[in-house]
């Protein structure tokens, strides 16, 4: 595991769709609803990005801390901030396609490479460890982290899990 920190310039505009979940719920094959949105848009968006492009799962709107409150999470990808939904877009309104705002700032990352999910899952494994240490030098935001699933390979690849610090 790689441990970086990175200033993002600036805010990175991201459309995908979206769930509420808590990670208490993620534990329990019966409450989980991460998987299904990564199926979701596995199934109905992916066919319609360019080849290689960057895949992000953006985690926003959290309640409280990672222990108990709830928070969004958008499967997306990348999309010019200029651009705005337009209200005529009757596959994107159906498809409940939304648009949520990376901000800029400093994001401690941590990267990882191999097969999914336990990629994802080791590198947000070693996060919560990490920000749970008492001896850790970061203060967590709570505002917006995301996944970069690199090249957009989100079957065996890299992931860079960026976590909001002040």
């Amino acid at each position: 595991m790689s441990l970086t920190v990175k200033e993002l310039p600036q805010a990175v505009a991201c459309s995908g769709i979206s769930v509420r979940t808590t990670n208490n719920a993620e534990i329990s094959h019966d409450t989980a609803k991460l998987g299904r949105l990564w199926q979701k848009f596995y199934q109905n968006h992916v066919a319609n990005l360019a080849e290689g492009e960057d895949i992000y799962g953006v985690y926003h709107n959290y309640e409280s801390d990672d222990l108990v409150g709830a928070f969004d999470v958008v499967a997306s990808w990348k999309v010019d901030s200029e651009e705005k939904p337009s209200s005529s877009d009757d596959a994107a309104a159906a498809s409940n396609v939304v648009t949520v705002q990376i901000p800029a700032g400093k994001y401690l990352v941590f990267s990882e490479e191999g097969i999914m999910p336990n990629t994802v899952m080791n590198a947000w494994e070693k996060a919560w460890e990490y920000f749970h240490d008492s001896s850790c030098e970061h203060k967590r935001r709570f505002d917006v982290d995301f996944e970069q699933y690199i090249d957009g390979n989100l079957e065996y690849g890299q992931v860079d899990l960026y976590i909001g610090i002040e």
